[in-house]
Parts: structure tokens; C-alpha cells; sequence
């Protein structure tokens, strides 16, 4: 919110530094982003009043104006506008003055750098000065014809003086629960109550609420509201006589000064007051108007509107509309339509003043993409009684700037009226929540500067009622929040709270949590935290699964009410396409590999249930290990990134994981020969493998990239809480004997160790896989398997015929359990 000093000055007088001023609204929470001093483009300008126009004697295009400039004197001079008439008060440049914009719009644009305004001589008439366009004098680019300035300004008056020049202007970070703060009369009463100085509050002329009431010509409106609780309350006025023309360079220029751009007179009357007052406003063409009657209604069956930018608007049934008995003519609170636009031949209009629900006008905004200053307001909370005020400054403007006039009564439906707040104040608990002592009277002092009725026995209880314009303030902490902010922080003494301490309770899971995350960057991964957003299509090619489940379960996403985008409409099934957005990003950003993973929730429905699982996901692409002088990098692939889970696995005392082949197609992101299930007995609870090629080449990936994603709250379940036990080395030595096993080539490696390990033999100590051998020698359908055994035990070293005896065993059950060859 931009405030310009010189508007703020008309509610109330300070006489701080804007310095001091910007400090004490920093520190109130309305921070000050920026400070814009705004120079004048001239100098020695003064305001003047034509008092005589006649006709060039050498040319047919200039005139020759008598100027009345009060205590400056009175001049002759030549002008070439085509505007100049007999009586209009404009802008006049002496001899000698200083022009930023130059004669003709010919100077640099900076008054420093301009030449002095020479007397000149035009067609055989002298000129003694000039009158000057808005070019000119560097207020803005128009030089069709020379400023214009209110009848109401006094010959003589300095130019600068006039406009409020030199001004400054401040730019306000409002947040989102200070609506009230979005307009000059919001920042005036909060200037007001912290600098603790009187406030003057607009005053309104009411003769709009009876106008027209006995004229043949009224034009009177009806009003029917049918969505009640979106839209309490509408005021609406009509009014006639309207002069569309540009606004009046005041108007224009304090416009310009927050940061808008003037259209017309109507149009600029309804943002000055939205800017001065808070209150949005819109006007309406009269004319266009079905039978004169406005419908406050949803959209219902309407699927499309065409708003003032020309742009068509798909509309949703809940999206609140302004219509009349034919047809939508705005949505209610974002935009007019452009089928009751103000055009220049408009002569009758509609004032809109309305209160609309926050919440409806937010989510319609953000679904159509569609911020505008009124949206804004309406969001955050417009005054719940500022309507016919509103109404009432802008039909005054109006008529001073357009020559408007009331046709009809002001109509004020309210079908809804506003419930009352009523507070209970406590000033103990006040000293209590603030760690400050403020006396009574200070803090009742503080609340009524704010705008609340104050109630109460004066000494320890109040009972507040806030104001209409402060909707955020509705319990007692907010008002000490306000009782402390209004005299900075600073008051309150630092200090430590006197609070017991006691030990937290353990938290199982986040204990967990920490430790993967340990293991995971121990195993050199990088941890990552993506968006749990994603678009439909992201969905569509990374479908998720359910764990614990015996096979694949297909599962619908969880779709966005109101998304921020179309790319981020849904809740994500997976966490694997924000790990891999992660890495096209670190790629075209020339990062040569990427090991990532990331701890975080998934989102899903099946069967009309929604759900939420906490995941653990990781990506690996690149090198995983550098190469040296003697030794070549080691690259990511299956096996690695397997290396990593198992790590994981092992660190949380889990040694019963299978890895098997998926089902065909369940898993359709991944490598259809290059991928696993890893699961407990038949319950799978996570994935792993290379990534499909044909999402490789989607991606533009030029090595093999391994993905995995797996159940994290299922591990959990199945971890030992003690974790790996450290063990003191062995005293005795191990012996090795090698197995290869001939098996039919379906077989999984996995599954031969795991019986191996299942026989629970007290001297088998480990069981490793180091061959799979498939080619001469091995019959058509088999392969060879070779482990690596080792036999050890605690207390002595074994002798060959136990180890014989036990190898013997392994080898007999692997014939009987898989039906095993050995391979001599």
C-alpha cells in the first residue's frame, strides 16, 4: 500500500520526521519497504485563470490569452492548445521559469538540465510566457492540450503549492490480517492512534440517501440478494447527468502516486475512493441494466462471463455474480463485465458498494488467476459498515468532477446484519501474556485509540467491543497484541519466563526419522524437499502404491479445491517425479551427478477414503564414487543404490527384506528387467530399480538413473529399536568353503540365500553371493549360483569334520528345499 504524505495530511496533523514515522510503523507491524521523494518537474509556475481569448491575427491555430496569474501579474501569451477557452484555470510559466518536460515536450525530463523560459516572439506577437501541458511540466506524457486545474484555484497560487509538492511516498507491507490498513483513512487512524494525536474522520454529505424522490425522471433500482451469507449487504445509487471526460490532474496525480492508472472521471472517482476510504466500489452503466433490477446471486448454471479485460472466464457454480434479470454483469468483488462497461457515451450509471465473504472472493480470485486492487481488499476484510459511506464520498466526487446528480434514493439492502463482538478483557492475564505491568487506564487509553468501545469497572476487567473496520480482533490476545504494539515492543522488559522445565516425552518416530536421515546422508545422499503439489500428469506416469499389501493396489490421487495452478492441482502419489525434477533441474545447471533422497508424505484415495503415508525416496544418477589415479569412478546402478537400503536395513537391525522380481506392469515407471519388490514375507512395502527408458529419454537422461521409494512407517514397524549391537571381534578364526549350486535360471539369487540363512545353523555364520554364471557347461533354462560360506564359533576352532559335517547339511537342504544341483 502506497501513501502519499500529502493525502495523508488531510485526517490528520504530525509533526514527526518521516523518518521516525517509518521507524514507529516498522516496529507496529507495518513495515516500510520503501521511501519515494517525489520533486517537482518545475519551477516558477503558477496557477492562472484565462481571461480573454482571441485569435491570432498571423494564424488560424494559435490564440492569444489574457492571463490573470493574481499577485504574479497579468500576461499576454500565445497558445497553440486547442483546449484554451475563456474562463478555465491552467498552469502558467513566467519569464524565466524552468520546465523538466521543456517547451513542447523538447527538454530532458530533469529540472536541473532545463533552460529558462525565454520571451519569444510568435507570428509578430510577443509572448510572456506560456501555458503549459502535463508534458510540459513532467506530470505525465499527455500534451494534447494544456493542463486544466479545478475552478476552486486561486490565481496567483504557486503550481507546486497547489499540486502538494515536493511530496513523499511510502510503500506499506500489509499483511493479510490488516485489511483495514489498505487505504489512506486506515493508515491515518493507526498514524493517529501511535503517535497518540487527534484523529479527524471524514465527513459525508447524506443528501443522496433521499435524492431524487419526488423527480419524474427517477431512476430508481431494485435489489435482490439470494446468496445472503456471501454477499450481507449491497448499497447501490443511480445517478444521471454524467459527464465521462478525463479526471481533474489532482485526482490523477494521487492516483499515479499509489500506483494506478488513470482511465476516466467515473472509473477514477470509484479508485480514489476505494484508495482514500478502503471501500471497493464499481459503476455500472445504467443503461444496460435489464429492467433496472440487480440479482446478487451464484453462478449456478452460468459456465462463462467476458470481464473488462476482454477476457472470457470460465465460471464455477459457487462463483458469486452481480446480474440483472437477463445476464451476468460482474463477478462479484474481482471485475466488472464488459457488458455494462462506463463508455464515453454512458450519461447514467449504477454505484456498487458492497460487502462480500472473504473466503468466496479469495478462492474465485486464485482459481481465474485473477488479482485486481478490489479482490485484494475483499479478501482481507473491508469495514462491515463502510458502504454508504463509501457511496456517499463518491457520488460528492462525482458530481464536482462529472457533473453527476442522484436520480433515485440510495438503496441499502442488508438482509444479514453484522453480529456484534463482545471481548472480555482480563488486565492480569494482559500483564501475564505480555511479561509487561500497563496500568488500567494506559491500556483502556490504548483500546479506544484503536476505535473500540470500551466497557468495565475501570480497574481489571473490560469487556472491548471492536470496531467494524478491525475484523481480526475477536479474542483477548489479540487485544494485547494491540495494547502492546501501539507503544514497540521495546516496553517489555526482557526477561526469562518463570516456567517449570521437564524432559519431553520420547518420540518414537521422530527418533526414527533422525536416524534414517543419518544413515541415508552417511551412505553419501543429499537430503531434498519438494513440493507435495504435482501436476496430473506427474501422477499418471508415478501412480504410487499401497504398502503392506500383496500385490499391486491402484489408487486415485487427491485433487486441489483451489489450486495455485493446473501444475499443482494434485497432491502427490509418490515422492520419486519431485526427486526427479530435482535432478533436471541440477543437470541443466551442468551438475554431473545426483544422489538425493528425501523423507516426506504421499496423499491418497481408494475407495472414497483419503490417506496419508510417510515415505522414504531416493535417486541416484552419476558417479557414485570418484574415480582416482589407480582406480576408475564407480557409477550408479541397481546394485549400489541396493547397497544403500541394505545399509539401511542393517542399521536398524532388519535382516529379513526380500528383493524379487515385480509383477509385470505394477510398477511402469521402472526398468521392466532391472527393478525389485522389497517386501516382508508377502507384504510389499517398497520398490526399487533403474528408471524406465522411455522416461529416461523423456528426461533427457544420458545414464542410468535408480530410483526407490519404500514405506517408512512400515520399516519402522519392523526395525529393531536396539538397532545393529556392536560386538567385540572374534577370538577364533572362520573358515570359507565355496557352494555353486545348478538351479532352474527363475530361481532369485535372494531366495537361495535366504533359505540358506533360514536353516539357522549354529556354526553358519554368514552366507555370501559372489557369482552368477549362466553359459557353457550349465544345461539350457539353469544357472550356477556360487556363495561363499562361512563356518565360525565363538568358543574354539572348528575342526574339518565339523566343518564337513554342517557344509554337508547346507548342501543336502539346498538339494531337498530348491532342488539344487551342485556343480562340480
Amino acid at each position: 500500500m502506497k501513501l502519499p504524505l500529502s493525502w495523508l495530511r488531510e485526517f490528520l496533523t504530525l509533526d514527526a520526521e518521516t523518518e521516525e514515522l517509518c521507524q514507529r510503523l516498522t516496529m507496529a507491524g507495518l513495515e516500510v519497504e520503501n521511501i519515494e521523494r517525489v520533486a517537482a518537474g518545475f519551477s516558477e509556475v503558477f496557477v492562472a485563470r484565462v481571461t480573454g481569448v482571441d485569435r491570432h491575427p498571423n494564424a488560424d491555430r494559435l490564440s492569444i490569452c489574457d492571463v490573470d496569474a493574481g499577485a504574479a501579474g497579468r500576461f499576454r501569451v500565445v497558445c497553440g492548445a486547442p483546449n484554451v477557452r475563456l474562463g478555465m484555470t491552467a498552469a502558467f510559466a513566467k519569464i524565466g521559469a524552468r520546465l523538466a518536460g521543456g517547451v513542447h515536450g523538447q527538454g530532458s525530463g530533469s529540472l536541473d538540465d532545463a533552460q529558462p523560459l525565454q520571451a519569444a516572439v510568435i507570428r509578430g506577437v510577443q509572448s510572456q510566457g506560456m501555458l503549459c501541458s502535463e508534458l510540459e511540466l513532467g506530470l505525465s506524457d499527455n500534451h494534447q492540450g494544456i493542463v486544466e486545474l479545478d475552478s476552486d484555484g486561486t490565481p496567483g497560487e504557486p503550481l507546486q503549492s497547489y499540486l502538494q509538492l515536493p511530496d513523499v511516498v511510502l510503500d506499506i507491507a500489509i499483511t493479510p490480517n490488516r485489511g483495514d490498513c489498505l487505504s489512506i483513512l486506515g493508515l491515518a487512524r493507526e498514524i493517529a492512534a501511535l503517535f497518540a494525536i487527534p484523529f479527524q474522520p471524514p465527513m459525508f454529505n447524506s443528501a443522496p440517501m433521499a435524492a431524487g424522490a419526488n423527480r419524474p425522471d427517477e431512476l430508481s433500482v431494485d435489489i435482490e440478494i439470494r446468496a445472503p451469507e456471501l454477499c450481507p449487504r449491497y448499497a447501490a445509487l443511480a445517478m444521471n447527468d454524467v459527464e465521462v471526460r478525463t479526471a481533474p490532474v489532482w485526482m490523477r496525480r494521487r492516483l499515479e502516486l499509489c500506483g494506478m492508472r488513470a482511465v476516466n472521471n467515473v472509473v477514477d472517482v470509484t479508485n480514489y475512493v476505494m484508495l482514500a476510504l478502503g471501500q471497493p466500489l464499481h459503476a455500472f452503466d445504467l443503461s444496460r441494466i435489464a429492467k433496472r433490477r440487480i440479482i446478487v446471486r451464484r453462478a449456478a448454471d452460468e459456465r462463462e462471463f467476458e470481464t473488462l479485460d476482454g477476457i472470457l472466464r470460465g465460471l464455477q457454480p459457487d462463483d458469486l455474480l452481480i446480474t440483472d434479470r437477463d445476464k451476468p454483469l460482474a463477478i462479484a468483488g474481482v471485475m466488472g463485465g464488459r457488458n455494462s462497461e462506463v463508455a464515453a457515451s454512458t450519461r447514467t450509471i449504477l454505484l456498487e458498494s458492497a460487502y462480500f465473504e472473504p473466503i468466496s472472493i479469495a478462492r474465485t480470485a486464485r482459481r481465474l488467476n485473477l488479482r485486481s486492487e478490489a479482490s485484494y481488499r475483499f479478501e482481507r476484510g473491508v469495514d462491515r459498515a463502510g458502504q454508504v459511506s463509501a457511496i456517499l464520498f463518491a457520488s460528492e466526487l462525482l458530481g464536482r468532477v462529472a457533473d453527476a446528480k442522484p436520480s433515485a434514493p440510495l438503496n441499502d439492502v442488508e438482509p444479514q446484519a453484522p453480529v456484534e463482538r463482545h471481548i472480555e478483557f482480563d488486565l492480569a492475564s494482559l500483564n501475564s501474556l505480555l511479561g509487561a505491568d500497563i496500568p488500567s487506564a494506559e491500556a483502556r487509553r490504548r483500546l479506544k485509540s484503536l476505535g473500540a468501545h470500551v466497557d468495565g469497572d475501570g480497574r481489571s476487567r473490560f469487556v472491548v467491543v471492536p470496531p467494524s473496520f478491525r475484523p481480526d480482533l475477536n479474542e483477548p490476545a489479540d487485544l494485547a497484541e494491540e495494547v502492546a504494539r501501539l507503544a514497540g515492543l521495546s516496553e517489555i522488559p526482557a526477561s526469562l519466563p518463570s516456567r517449570s522445565t521437564r524432559v519431553a516425552t520420547p518420540n518414537d518416530a521422530r527418533r526414527f526419522e533422525r536416524k534414517l536421515r543419518e544413515v541415508m546422508v552417511g551412505c553419501g545422499m543429499v537430503e531434498a524437499k519438494t513440493l507435495a503439489f504435482i501436476a496430473p500428469e506427474e501422477n499418471g506416469r508415478f501412480p504410487g502404491f499401497v504398502a503392506g499389501q500383496h500385490t499391486a493396489v491402484k489408487v486415485e490421487p487427491v485433487r486441489v479445491v483451489n489450486p495455485l495452478s493446473t501444475e499443482l492441482s494434485e497432491m502427490r502419489l509418490s515422492l520419486l517425479p519431485g526427486l526427479l525434477t530435482a535432478l533436471r533441474f541440477n543437470l541443466n545447471r551442468e551438475a554431473n551427478a545426483f544422489h538425493s533422497f528425501e523423507i516426506g508424505r504421499i496423499f491418497t484415495q481408494l475407495d472414497d477414503v483419503i490417506g496419508e503415508a510417510q515415505r522414504l525416496a531416493g535417486i541416484s544418477y552419476g558417479n557414485y564414487a570418484m574415480g582416482g589415479v589407480d582406480h576408475s569412478a564407480v557409477e550408479a546402478g541397481f546394485f549400489t543404490s541396493k547397497g544403500i537400503l541394505e545399509a539401511c536395513f542393517l542399521a536398524f537391525g532388519i535382516d529379513d527384506v526380500s528383493f524379487e522380481a515385480p509383477q509385470p506392469g505394477s510398477v511402469p515407471y521402472l526398468h521392466p528387467g532391472r527393478a525389485a519388490r522389497l517386501s516382508f514375507g508377502d507384504e510389499i512395502f517398497g520398490f526399487l530399480g533403474e528408471l524406465h527408458p522411455a522416461e529416461a529419454l523423456r528426461l533427457e537422461l544420458s545414464h542410468p538413473c535408480i530410483l526407490f521409494e519404500l514405506d517408512s512407517r512400515y520399516l519402522m514397524t519392523y526395525s529393531n529399536k536396539e538397532g545393529q549391537r556392536v560386538q567385540a571381534p572374534p577370538r577364533f578364526p572362520a573358515v570359507r568353503r565355496d557352494l555353486a549350486l545348478v538351479l532352474e535360471e527363475d530361481v532369485p539369487a535372494d531366495a537361495v540365500v535366504r533359505t540358506i540363512k533360514a536353516l539357522d545353523l549354529p556354526l553358519l555364520e554368514s552366507v555370501e553371493l559372489f557369482d552368477v554364471y549362466q553359459g557353457v557347461a550349465i544345461p539350457a533354462g539353469k544357472k550356477s549360483i556360487a556363495l561363499a560360506c562361512r563356518y565360525r564359533a565363538r568358543d574354539r576352532t572348528l575342526t574339518d569334520e565339523e566343518v564337513n559335517r554342517t557344509h554337508g547339511l547346507v548342501i543336502e537342504q539346498a538339494r531337498s528345499r530348491l532342488g539344487a544341483e551342485l556343480r562340480l
